[in-house]
């Protein structure tokens, strides 16, 4: 390792404190989403067994004429399976959306992913959004843009807390 003099040690010591990373729990997340994805696709699941067993007058045998009625559980396993591997495909992708404030500067992705910079001071609101099954808030700066937020983000108070300081009350 090449020797490095102090005086630079100290320098870039001194820079780098400012800066501030969150990142995002993505296992947290993940494990949020599959539960969810799990909900949603299992309800779906029952509803077409219903209308299924409805439409064909009440009649079991009728319903369940191309499988088991003993594989349908099995049909749940592979729901749970796939919402897990989904989740934690996309959890992982989301690790990017991590929040960095650095000299009052805050920046972070907005709905689609684009890198988003804009100035503390230039925050008009901050409001809870669900961005398609995932909860965060959205940090609006005008034209500037927005930033969202994953609620599952390490040290959330303090961040809360600091971009409270900057929301312009209406």
């Amino acid at each position: 390792m090449p020797h490095v003099p102090a005086p630079v040690i100290e320098k870039l010591g001194a820079m780098e404190s400012s800066l501030v990373v969150y990142k995002v729990k993505w296992k947290e997340l993940a494990k949020h989403m599959t539960r969810q994805l799990f909900y949603i696709l299992s309800f779906g699941f029952i509803a077409l067994m219903l209308v299924r067993y409805i439409s064909t007058g009440f009649d079991l045998d009728v319903t369940f004429e191309h499988i088991k009625l003993v594989h349908v559980p099995l049909g749940f396993v592979i729901i749970f399976l796939c919402s897990f591997t989904f989740s934690y495909a996309i959890s992982a992708l989301l690790k990017c959306t991590h929040i960095t404030i650095d000299n009052g500067v805050i920046s972070g992705r907005n709905y689609w992913l684009f890198k988003r910079r804009f100035n503390l001071s230039d925050i008009e609101t901050a409001y809870p959004f669900n961005s398609n099954g995932m909860p965060v808030v959205v940090v609006n700066a005008g034209k500037k843009g927005e930033i969202y937020v994953p609620v599952h983000i390490e040290s959330s108070e303090e961040l809360f807390s600091e971009l409270d300081k900057y929301v312009k009350s209406t």
